[in-house]
């Protein structure tokens, strides 16, 4: 079940990559609360491989608080599909975003040392 959440995200980041198109000052703006729910959900899926599995309730409140920031990154997505719909096909602007949303995710506790190094080599 958590395979089909983590591909749900990882569609959802490419397509927010394509769909997003403003000025560099705005693109950080909207991609800064991207950044903040990925991060939330990295922590809560790496919450839920550790958790004791014995701890029903813990595990249950954790599917919650993943249902959540799945539904929240929903609605990003959906805001930045009708406020972008009409540059979609800018690919200057997707590298933009796609370096923006990597330059916040370095501020993400929670990423992988294998995903920092990523992003690090990405942004240079």
């Amino acid at each position: 079940m958590r395979k089909g959440k983590f591909l749900l995200l990882a569609l959802m980041i490419p397509g927010m990559i394509f769909l997003l198109s403003c000025g560099d000052r705005e693109l950080r703006k909207d991609t800064q609360p991207v950044a903040d729910a990925m991060c939330r959900n990295i922590e809560i899926m790496n919450q839920l491989r550790n958790a004791n599995p014995a701890d029903t309730a813990g595990i249950r409140i954790l599917q919650e608080n993943e249902r959540k920031v799945q539904i929240e990154m929903t609605v990003i997505y959906n805001e930045f599909k009708t406020k972008y719909k009409d540059k979609m096909n800018d690919a200057s602007f997707n590298k933009k975003f796609a370096t923006e949303l990597r330059k916040a995710m370095l501020n993400c506790p929670y990423l992988s040392k294998e995903d920092r190094d990523t992003f690090e080599k990405e942004i240079d």
